[in-house]
């Protein structure tokens, strides 16, 4: 006769492990998208911690309950609506993952994103941007370095990634009037497209390349931290303008993704329309621009007013 417990044993041998699960998944998920890899290992660890602390180790025992417990764990313990969210688009798809390959019961359809309201992002306007670049003294590398990104994204409308991940050779030569492009990639839709900038911001690029030529390094990219000779990470970037906001005493919270959306409002503002803040900013969805119309206060109302009965 069998001893029940080994039997049990083995069989819980034969389910996937939690941790060798998410090691597999992790290692599909960096094959088509490779930046998603450290937020969602680090997202995933925690939902394991959660479920080994409750006595819970292999993929198979896993249910709707479990996640519908463990973000309410998470919103007891503190976290963000945003960050809840973001947990539970990165469990749907985890599971989605494993439902094709007939590891787990979970139904994803019961695996609900809560809503909530975003908070109203701060945009940089030509004043802000002005005052920003204002306190820079571009005679010395570490202060041109920075002009030069506060520049990129004004002129470009970049996302930071898409900044840094600019090479040496995806910059084409100047063009007519001082303006030049670059061939960028968009980490969303794997796309490249065309970036353009002015002559201000090439006048400091080709005095950067002067230093950046220089460097000791076999990177290829732009933006190269010459400490490490390596690419400077999105972080560096959000720590640099928030210092310089500091410096400006501007009383707004900017971050690289602000000139974005100023970017926008500023296309808008000088009679540009959705196709032309939709073709600049690369959106791959029409609809991502229209948000952008009421951040444009000058213009939403200019619009919104045709509409309406005004004063003679």
């Amino acid at each position: 006769m069998k001893d029940p417990l080994r039997s049990f044993l083995a069989g819980l041998l034969c389910f996937m492990n939690i941790q060798k699960s998410i090691a597999t998944y992790l290692n599909w998920k960096s094959g088509h998208t490779k930046h998603s890899y450290v937020p969602y290992k680090r997202q995933l660890k925690l939902f394991a911690e959660y479920l080994e602390n409750r006595g819970i180790t292999v993929l198979n025992m896993i249910t709707n309950d479990h996640i519908i417990a463990y973000h309410n764990y998470m919103e007891e313990t503190g976290y963000k609506d945003a960050t809840i969210a973001y947990s539970a688009r990165i469990l749907r798809n985890y599971f989605w993952f494993w439902k094709g390959r007939k590891e787990t019961s979970v139904i994803n359809e019961e695996i609900k994103p809560p809503k909530f309201i975003n908070t109203e992002k701060d945009v940089v306007t030509e004043e802000d941007f002005e005052q920003l670049t204002m306190v820079l003294d571009d005679r010395y590398a570490e202060d041109l370095v920075k002009k030069l990104v506060l520049h990129l994204l004004w002129d470009t409308g970049m996302r930071v990634s898409e900044l840094l991940d600019i090479k040496l050779t995806d910059i084409s030569k100047q063009g007519k009037q001082g303006l030049r492009t670059a061939r960028v990639r968009t980490r969303k839709s794997m796309r490249y497209n065309l970036v353009v900038w002015g002559a201000d911001t090439n006048v400091l690029l080709n005095n950067y390349l002067g230093i950046r030529l220089c460097m000791n390094t076999d990177s290829k990219y732009l933006l190269i931290n010459p400490k490490t000779k390596e690419r400077y990470t999105p972080r560096s970037i959000q720590r640099w303008i928030k210092q310089i906001t500091e410096m400006t005493l501007i009383d707004k919270n900017i971050t690289p993704h602000s000139f974005r959306h100023g970017k926008a409002n500023n296309i808008l503002e000088q009679g540009g329309n959705m196709r032309d803040v939709s073709a600049l900013l690369r959106h791959v969805s029409p609809t991502s621009s229209f948000h952008y119309l009421q951040l444009c206060e000058k213009r939403y109302k200019e619009t919104a007013g045709r509409f309406l009965k005004t004063a003679v």
